[in-house]
């Protein structure tokens, strides 16, 4: 079986059955390292990635680069290959024995060592000690360079120095004095700062009878210490330096110094002050009070999560406070910087130093080996029940070795990642926090101002624009505060005129200041994430998809989800619906910032221009299944880099435009360069139908005034013309006759001026439309067989088609079925052959209105049949409200008004649904005339 052998303490080396193995490239062999520094453990892709590119900005797909290297180690032997796991999608594992790595030796051989000194074998400690020593082979991680590499060196050798240390205690106590005074003189010149090694030296020699020399040497220390470093000896130094002074210091030290301190004196309380301005979060404070309830005969933990600035310190905090009083043995609180990225360091060593620290343990018997500390950590707190927040946590390797792990023991953790392995592995209860409700923003006001003050126009519109973020709240508060003469409307007027809201609530207090939260999540992110956040920027929002995003980022879709997914984890984009991603207000203007600072103008327009792109192809598609006979748009073909959403079907086009409409109506009246506008006229007909059968007449209006300026400004006298009729719907709508009708005078004018049949038959159409509408149907038809002889001239077929269908309905209408039935024939013929299955259920309702005029009741109600059918399978709404309320029709002149009741009562509540009032009036008029004949 072969033998490996992988040693990280000295010049980096990889052996297996005693010959070397060749690790190619300067990353893979860093990669390795950090998977052997962390041997037997999951190491993330992402943190490989932070520690492999450190300050540098992270390559396209980092996970990919990563896994290629990991391949690298694979191809390297056999043996690396069958020891590197991958353990998830995200994360691997390099699996080894203690006897296969030379820093699990010396841990082994450390840990062997202080049972050894436990029992008083001095001798076999020593011994124990000095194999340990002799792993090194010079400084750990000779002759590789780069942070995170260096970082793990400083540690290995600061872990040989703590070795040195108990060596020497154990040599002290088995009487070496005189023999460890040379190499002792030397290791505290080489280490002046480790006072341990000051200290083992007075003892040496004074043991050796030169405590004159002792004294001398402590007098240097302090004087170098105060001159060079600024503070004075430890404690250690000045105690044996003072039982020296007063004979008091025993030459033959115990064999083994207690390895846990006695309980401290004093009760430790380290919490930071409450929120003196706290509100609210009545809901998440009950989760805790839950959680702490749910733990008493285990330790409790709890994961406090949310974006940053939402209030995650505040939360735990007040928490804290407010249950201290059950943790007799202490409250604990550990900023852990996770998100700072000025920090030195992240991991838990930091904190957990500190904690034994404040529990009573002296610096110089912390234990060199973080795990060893941990054990310590828990030895200690042992059947103490004590209380730890964690803040401003990364991921749950960083808490870990903090969690107490006795019951009655409870931890609060905040960070901005949700910590799934936390929740997972460890039990603990997940806390989400979002932004505070409208009444909580009140409240939150309310502490800086008034009571009056806060319930006025002006603060209601302060609180609209914060969009509950309490770090948003609390700055205008004080803006209010420190400024009581000036009326809260002046600040909510620069809030709203302000092109960057972020400019009105800075903050003197960089760690109050949302630009500095917001950077801190920022900064943690992969290349690719840092520019699809950027892209928010100009993403008009409220919400955006992944196929959206591989648009605007120019990422292919799996690339695009990624991205999202890793915004989602640092809380600067949240999921809010499957697969819909939004983000707040004060992060999408923070978004802007970043984009204008790291990107140039042209990759900005190139942005736009696939952004709009996206949406305009994929409307297009989705409107030919809505309209099914429609204006053919004369669309550029898509960019490379844009990929327009699938839309298979009429669902699957309803659907998406439900889903998008608010983004595609704010994309209607984007500022655009100019060149772009002959999209945003393109969108808005795209909208149209849309608008029409949801009966949203001022979108209508709102859209087309749009597209109409966009088709001025691109001197397109066609779009022109239709944005014009478009617009005369929308105000049709509003019973505003005399202004659509001047919009429609006009559009006529220019289709005639410019000899444009086409044109033409859309402003017939139209007019064909208002006629009917009116009862007119002989002028109604009329205008339609203008209309489709002028599309047949300009041989527009869909536009041809939709003029034949109100002639036969009209026609109908006037008596005249078999001209209506040959109509509705040939809408059938068409409809199939475009498989538009609005178009058959068009046909089969005009088809059932004949069969009614013609007395063919059964024949009636199965043609509408077959139309309710078409139409529910399809989720037309407005098509449904038109068949239940004919269905009506025909049970009243079947003699079944109970039966012609129901199905306008039917009608009445899916009119209402969408909101056309108009229809809604008709057949609640006939509900009324049902109830005087009843």
């Amino acid at each position: 079986m072969p033998v490996l052998d992988a040693r990280l303490l000295g010049p980096f080396e990889v052996r297996v059955d005693g010959e070397p193995v060749t690790i190619p490239g300067r990353n893979t062999r860093k990669v390795l390292v950090m998977l052997l520094d962390e041997a037997n453990k999951p190491v993330q892709i992402t943190g490989l990635a932070r520690g492999l590119w450190e300050d540098a900005e992270l390559p396209d797909n980092p996970k990919k680069q990563i896994q290629n290297i990991v391949g690298e180690i694979r191809r390297a032997h056999g043996l690396l290959k069958e020891r590197l796991k991958t353990v998830s999608e995200d994360a691997y594992q390099f699996n080894v024995a203690d006897s296969e790595l030379d820093v699990l030796r010396c841990k082994a051989a450390e840990r062997h060592a202080r049972a050894l000194r436990e029992a008083g074998d001095l001798e076999a400690a020593g011994a124990r000690l000095r194999g340990a020593l002799a792993e090194w082979r010079g400084p750990a991680l000779a002759g590789m360079s780069g942070h995170m590499v260096e970082s793990i060196a400083r540690t290995l050798d600061g872990d040989r120095l703590s070795l040195l240390e108990q060596r020497f205690d154990v040599e002290l106590a088995l009487g070496g004095h005189h023999r460890l005074l040379g190499e002792l003189r030397e290791t505290v010149r080489r280490h002046p700062t480790r006072q341990r090694f000051a200290a083992q030296l007075m003892r040496a020699l004074h043991a050796s009878g030169r405590t004159g020399e002792a004294l001398e040497f402590f007098e240097a220390v302090k004087e170098r210490q105060a001159d060079k470093l600024g503070f004075d000896p430890d404690r250690e130094l000045r105690e044996i330096h003072t039982r020296i002074l007063q004979e008091d210091l025993d030459t033959a030290p115990a064999a083994a110094e207690p390895v846990a301190p006695p309980k401290p004196a004093r009760t430790p309380f380290t919490l930071q002050a409450a929120p003196p301005r706290f509100t609210g979060r009545g809901h998440e404070l009950k989760l805790l009070d839950a959680a702490l309830d749910a733990s008493a005969d285990r330790a409790g933990l709890a994961v406090v999560s949310g974006m940053g600035g939402v209030g995650k310190t505040s939360l735990a905090l007040q928490w804290a406070h407010k249950v201290a009083g059950r943790f007799p043995d202490g409250c604990f609180y550990f900023d852990l910087r996770g998100f700072d990225p000025v920090a030195p360091e992240t991991g838990p060593g930091p904190a957990l130093g500190k904690a034994l620290r404040r529990l009573g343990v002296d610096q110089h018997q912390l234990p060199g080996d973080i795990e060893e500390q941990a054990d310590l950590y828990r030895t200690i707190l042992a059947g103490r029940r004590v209380l730890v927040v964690l803040d401003n946590v990364r991921d749950a390797q960083q808490v870990r070795p903090l969690l107490p792990a006795s019951a009655g023991s409870f931890t609060v953790v905040t960070s901005r990642n949700p910590l799934m392995g936390l929740i997972g592995l460890d039990g603990a209860t997940p806390v989400p926090l979002d932004v505070l409700t409208h009444e909580e923003s009140t409240a939150v006001l309310r502490r800086f101002v008034a009571d009056d003050l806060a319930e006025t126009r002006a603060a209601r519109r302060i609180i609209a624009i914060c969009a509950g973020l309490p770090l948003a709240l609390c700055l205008v508060g004080a803006w209010a505060a420190a400024n009581p003469r000036l009326p809260l409307s002046s600040l909510a007027d620069r809030l709203e005129s302000t092109g960057n809201v972020l400019r009105v609530l800075s903050a003197d207090d960089p760690t109050s200041d949302p630009r500095t939260v917001f950077s801190c999540s920022y900064q943690e992110l992969g290349s690719r994430a840092r520019k699809a956040f950027r892209l928010l920027g100009l993403h008009p929002g409220p919400d955006i998809t992944a196929a959206a995003m591989a648009s605007l980022a120019a990422l292919d879709p799996r690339q695009a989800e990624e991205a999202l997914r890793e915004l989602a984890t640092v809380q600067l984009v949240h999921e809010h619906k499957p697969g819909r991603f939004t983000t707040h207000d004060l992060l999408r203007a923070f978004a802007a910032e970043r984009l204008e600072a790291e990107a140039d103008a042209a990759e900005r327009s190139q942005a736009v221009r696939r952004m709009l792109k996206h949406y305009l192809h994929t409307a297009d598609r989705a409107d030919m299944h809505l309209a099914s006979f429609r204006d053919q748009l004369d669309l550029d073909e898509p960019l490379p880099e844009v990929a327009p959403e699938p839309i298979r079907d009429l669902r699957t086009a309803r659907n998406w435009l439900a889903a998008e409409y608010p983004v595609l109506m704010a994309l209607v009246r984007f500022e655009v360069d100019p060149a772009l506008d002959r999209h945003i006229w393109q969108l808005a007909w795209c909208l149209a139908e849309y608008t029409m059968v949801q009966h949203r007449p001022q979108d209508m209006i709102d859209c087309q005034a749009a597209a109409l300026a966009a088709a001025r400004r691109s001197r397109d006298v066609f779009a022109e013309i239709v944005s014009l009729g478009y617009l005369s719907a929308g105000l049709f709508y509003l019973d505003d006759r005399d202004a659509a009708m001047a919009r429609l005078d006009h559009a006529m004018a220019l289709a005639e001026e410019h000899t444009m049949p086409r044109a033409k038959g859309f402003v017939f159409h139209a007019l064909s439309i208002y006629s009917g509408r009116n009862g007119l149907d002989r002028e109604a038809i009329d205008y339609a067989t203008r209309a489709a002889e002028c599309f047949h001239e300009a041989e527009d077929r869909a536009g041809e088609t939709r003029s034949v269908y109100v002639i036969g309905w009209h026609s109908a209408q006037i008596g005249d079925l078999d001209r209506a039935r040959t109509c509705f024939q040939q809408l059938l013929s068409a409809s199939r052959d475009i498989d538009s299955a609005v178009g058959v259920a068009t046909a089969s309702l005009g088809f059932g209105y004949v069969a009614h005029r013609e007395g063919r009741f059964e024949d009636a109600l199965r043609c509408y049949g077959d139309a309710w059918r078409l139409f529910g399978e399809h989720g037309m709404e407005a098509g449904l409200a038109y068949v239940a309320e004919h269905v009506g029709d025909t049970r009243l002149a079947m003699g079944e008004p109970a039966a012609a009741r129901a199905e306008w009562e039917k009608a009445l509540r899916l009119y209402r649904a969408y909101g056309n009032a108009v229809y809604a009036d008709q057949v609640q008029r006939k509900l009324d005339a049902g109830a005087e004949d009843g």
